[in-house]
């Protein structure tokens, strides 16, 4: 210590104006004693304090920056999500408005045939966009759950339907068949819009990897604290290293359908924090041309 840091710290003031920053501290008190006359407060404690407080400052400075690096990281992986939505929703609305525009110029070059192929690519095209636009919704969901997340008894059967039949022009398009077996009283504790966004991208992921004539069937069983749910398809499959990258946050990964249908991965990542937020888990099992399973649990309504 130099002889201006010394001066400093024997200089009642100083040392006063140093104790005030330190709340309810000891030195608060070693201050107030000396300015009352009393015994004052050795420097040798005051600079072990004022050490103590060097130190909490320093991991109040760390806590600051890695606060500051994970916001930066959020912000980050939010723009490249709203990126990747915003350039998988130019595609299907570009496709849209292209076979629209066809028609409405040379309608009557077309045979009906030609026409219904027309019609049903860009439905499927506005399908897609619409997928998007509920996954959008969902990431809006998942950046404040304390407020959307709202649990309540769900007819599990009757919401399978329900998305089932939300699904038909798609399945019909590419001739799949889809079914279920869920009994009429199997009941979950869940929230609708999540468990919907759930069903909705696991279907929609099934129509996409099954080839024309295949099918799609969901299942479910109930235990003591969770429904076991089944969604598989005999479609594509996958490899191993392709399952693995499923569920990363750190990357999108997604290949296309079996009519090149084009997406970004993002609703298994959707599915897979929802499913996390209801305290169930989601796997799959899958083989390359031997179809897939997702295995997901919600809790059971007692």
């Amino acid at each position: 210590m130099n002889t201006k840091q010394r001066h400093s710290l024997n200089n009642p003031d100083t040392v006063n104006k140093t104790a005030n920053r330190i709340n309810g501290s000891s030195i608060v008190q070693g201050t107030s004693d000396r300015i009352e006359g009393k015994a004052a407060v050795p420097e040798s404690q005051l600079l072990l304090q004022l050490h103590e407080m060097e130190e909490i400052n320093d991991q109040l400075k760390e806590l600051i920056e890695e606060g500051r690096k994970k916001l930066n990281e959020t912000i980050a992986a939010d723009a490249r999500f709203l990126k990747l939505i915003a350039h998988d929703l130019r595609n299907p609305f570009s496709t849209t408005i292209g076979i629209l525009d066809l028609l409405k110029e040379s309608f009557n070059d077309w045979d009906k045939t030609e026409v219904e192929q027309l019609i049903g690519t860009a439905l499927n095209s506005a399908l897609r966009a619409l997928n998007l636009l509920d996954n959008l919704v969902a990431w809006s969901m998942l950046q404040n759950t304390e407020r959307t997340f709202n649990p309540v008894k769900i007819n599990l059967r009757e919401l399978v339907i329900n998305e089932l039949e939300s699904f038909n022009t798609s399945a019909t398009l590419k001739q799949i068949s889809m079914d279920h077996s869920i009994a009429p009283t199997l009941f979950v504790t869940a929230d609708f819009e999540m468990v919907k966004t759930i069903f909705r991208n696991l279907i929609s992921n099934a129509i996409k990897y099954t080839p024309e004539g295949g099918n799609i069937f969901i299942a479910a069983t109930e235990g003591k604290r969770f429904v076991k749910i089944e969604v598989r398809d005999n479609g594509v499959g996958m490899s191993q290293t392709t399952k693995e990258k499923l569920f990363k946050i750190d990357e999108f990964h997604s290949i296309a359908g079996t009519n090149n249908e084009t997406g970004t991965g993002l609703g298994l990542l959707f599915c897979k924090d929802f499913i996390d937020l209801h305290g169930g888990k989601i796997h799959v099992e899958s083989e390359p041309d031997k179809g897939s399973k997702f295995k997901f649990t919600l809790p059971h309504y007692i």
